[in-house]
């Protein structure tokens, strides 16, 4: 059997200490898990998002370069240069007008219920 002198019993300051030792575990933890899930991985996200976006715009900006210049071109053997590119940018600057007026013409609607509505679910 155990004598009372055998049992090593923890002083208050060592509990303290340990205790102290595992809430700053915990909190470091808690600290790592809250960089990865709302830091590092939106912002992995954003960035390789935008990666792509930037090669897309680039392939896209360059093939309407490509087509607008063959299609100056093509109408230019029937007609003068000038003319081609006055046609063409006429064509361009119209088709950027209806775009644009279809993009903002669109009102914004909230879907949000009316009172009675709100009566027939039970909400005040």
């Amino acid at each position: 059997m155990e004598t009372a002198a055998d049992i090593k019993e923890e002083t208050i300051e060592s509990e303290f200490v340990r205790t102290i030792k595992y809430i700053d575990l915990y909190m470091q933890q808690k600290t790592d898990l809250f960089l990865q899930h709302y830091v590092f991985e939106p912002v992995d996200f954003l960035l390789r998002q935008i990666m792509y976006l930037s090669v897309i715009v680039t392939l896209l900006a360059a093939g309407t370069l490509v087509l607008v210049m063959g299609v100056i071109l093509f109408i230019a053997t029937v007609i003068p240069l000038w003319a081609a590119l006055l046609i063409t940018g006429a064509i361009i600057s119209g088709m950027g007008v209806i775009i644009a007026y279809m993009l903002l013409s669109n009102k914004i609607v909230l879907k949000t219920p009316i009172a009675t509505e709100m009566i027939k679910n039970g909400k005040p």
